[in-house]
């Protein structure tokens, strides 16, 4: 009996163990196939910039690996710690639909637009992939937020993601870009921590590299040749040519080719007969060059003069912005000691790193030859001045008064105040002696400092252009005594102060793109709404209206716009010896105005934050 029971088993098995067999082949076949097929569809697809990215569902992994700080790449590992990178065309770069973890850490706009997922404000480009290293094979993204307050910033960070999704994302510390909607920003000015500062903890399954970088990002030549010999200096990086704020550029016609291949176009955007920038067109990198990067982004150079290379500083060692001292020798047999901008001046600094005056102007001006530009190359250049200044250009230049009662001047206080001269791409440059009364400069801006108790400090305020006025007086930094009540004790001559006050010039400047335009007997009452609802002191906002009203008296409308802390911070650095811990800035730029137009104002006003020790500082722009 039993070896009939055993029999039956043994036959069982042989039919059963079969079967088994070809049910476990098929489960394995069939979670392979499912991964392989995820895997294949998470895979990056070349979409155009026209198509309107789908949504990636990535596939559910029950607990990822992270990526942690001893699995960083250590220097050996990558050579330096420099990833390299198979770059796809920046015309061809596919768009990607931008990480929400991300986007909602890097979001300063309202609460309400942050927190949406879906918002507008983001976008994402893929721009390669890794090649060798412990990243290879990591898809390289550049994720760009659009902030919106006074005025518009764009912030991109670069982050290498696993194609599978199962190792966490690294966030590159080092390459962050920051740039505003009118000025080109420069590189390495900060890091992604930097920037975004308590935020950062809301990176979840971020992983950061502080070490890592990628070269073709971090570097750019200060100066670049093309096959001519003529040089072109690097001065700033602004969005991708692609971006609908920057496609204008494209239309530029005007090109040379540099020693290393590249195409450098020059960018002369179209205008009206008043000289007014038309629709489609940009302000923004006026008569410059420019070159794309890797990522597509645009770099701006400016053509260097052979003459004009000799750089102004001020008494700390740090050079003033635009202001050069070129070596001209004079028909009299002089030589020029003089200091000249060769931008053209503009708000609270220059509008443009060279201004260009077209050729009927030229015709107009009427010039004569009045001395040699020499380069240390050996060229010699043609400088000439208007035949006769009886022109309202100059004689308003001339006669501008910057404070009530103050005596103007005339022409017979200056010595070649203004010359002209044709680069190597013949454009007509014009140069303005520093010495002439700026039509406009940063006005009165005033420093007021909240300690949360009395405290020794220096504070160090570097306007790019230089200063006309300091009160207390400026010697390398204010060193004072600040107490909470905003009292401050200047240290070098003991006296009281109730803020730090200066003048001067800043960097590249535009007006603000957000603005209201108010009736002349409103300005007050607008004025003082404005500052209360950005937080103002009663205080601090008499002190401004004290200083501003005077002169927004004549004209029957007023357009008034305001630039914020991140403007002031790059047209003005500010730094303190003991850090504080909010620092508020902002600057008012107004126009008078004949006729009433609408109103462009921005989507949200900042708020002193009024917490532990702030700086609050206000200014604007002389007219």
């Amino acid at each position: 009996m039993s070896n009939v029971v055993n029999q039956k088993e043994k036959r069982s098995n042989m039919n059963t163990g079969p079967f088994a067999v070809v049910i476990i082949v098929c489960i394995v076949a069939f979670v392979g196939g499912f991964f392989a097929t995820r895997l294949l569809q998470m895979r990056p697809q070349s979409i155009t910039p026209s198509e309107v990215p789908v949504k990636e569902t990535v596939p559910a992994v029950q607990e990822p690996e992270e990526l942690t700080e001893s699995k960083v790449p250590s220097v050996k590992e990558t050579d330096g710690n420099t990833i390299q990178v198979n770059w796809i065309n920046s015309e061809q770069q596919p768009s990607r639909v931008p990480d929400e973890v991300l986007s909602r850490a890097a979001c300063f706009n309202e609460p309400t637009v942050c927190e949406n997922s879906s918002n507008q404000y983001a976008s994402a480009v893929q721009l390669g992939t890794v090649v060798g290293g412990v990243y290879d094979g990591r898809s390289l993204e550049m994720t760009t937020i659009e902030n919106q307050g006074m005025g518009t910033f764009y912030a991109s960070y670069y982050v290498l993601r696993d194609p599978s999704g199962v190792v966490a994302p690294v966030l590159l510390d080092r390459l962050y870009r920051n740039v505003g909607g009118w000025f080109p920003s420069r590189l390495g000015e900060m890091t992604v921590q930097e920037s975004l500062g308590e935020k950062v903890a809301d990176l979840d399954g971020y992983v950061i590299d502080t070490e890592s970088v990628i070269s073709e990002l971090e570097t750019v030549e200060q100066i670049v040749g093309d096959t001519q010999g003529r040089s072109f200096v690097f001065t700033g990086l602004w969005l991708r040519l692609y971006s609908q704020e920057a496609i204008s550029l494209a239309s530029a016609t005007r090109t040379t080719q540099l020693s290393d291949g590249r195409v450098l176009s020059l960018y002369e955007p179209k205008e009206d007969v008043d000289g007014n920038v038309l629709p489609g067109q940009t302000s923004m990198g006026r008569d410059q060059f420019y070159v794309l990067d890797e990522d597509g982004r645009v770099l701006f150079y400016d053509i260097e003069i052979p003459f004009f290379k000799d750089d102004v500083k001020d008494e700390d060692g740090n050079i003033l912005e635009g202001r050069r001292i070129p070596r001209i020798r004079w028909n009299d047999g002089s030589t020029n000691t003089q200091e000249y901008f060769k931008g053209e001046l503009g708000g609270c600094g220059f509008k443009t790193t060279t201004h260009v005056v077209s050729q009927a102007e030229i015709d107009q001006i009427g010039l004569m030859a009045v001395g040699l530009g020499l380069g240390d190359d050996g060229s010699q250049t043609q400088v000439f001045e208007p035949s006769s200044y009886e022109n309202d250009y100059y004689t308003d230049a001339f006669n501008i008064v910057t404070y009530p009662g103050e005596e103007a001047k005339t022409l017979a206080d200056f010595v070649h105040p203004y010359f002209y001269f044709q680069d190597a791409f013949d454009r007509w440059i014009e140069a303005t002696s520093i010495e002439i009364i700026p039509p406009v400069e940063c006005g009165k801006p005033v420093i007021y400092l909240y300690p949360e108790q009395v405290t020794d400090m220096t504070v160090w305020v570097n306007p790019k252009g230089g200063f006309s006025y300091t009160e207390p007086l400026y010697k390398n930094g204010w060193r004072v005594t600040a107490s909470p009540d905003g009292k401050i004790v200047n240290q070098d001559d003991g006296l009281e102060y109730p803020y730090l006050f200066w003048e001067g010039r800043g960097g590249m400047y535009s007006a603000p793109h957000h603005y209201w335009v108010v009736e002349q007997a409103d300005v007050e009452s607008f004025l003082t709404q404005t500052l209360d609802e950005m937080g103002f002191f009663e205080n601090e906002r008499n002190d401004f209206l004290e200083f501003w009203l005077p002169r927004m008296q004549e004209a029957p409308y007023y357009k008034i716009g305001f630039h914020g802390t991140e403007v002031m911070n790059q047209l003005v650095p500010l730094q303190l010896s003991v850090k504080p811990d909010h620092i508020f800035r902002i600057l008012m730029d107004y126009s008078p105005l004949e006729n009433r137009f609408p109103s462009n104002p921005p989507t949200t006003l900042p708020h002193a934050n009024r917490e532990g020790f702030e700086v609050m500082e206000w200014g604007g722009v002389l007219q």
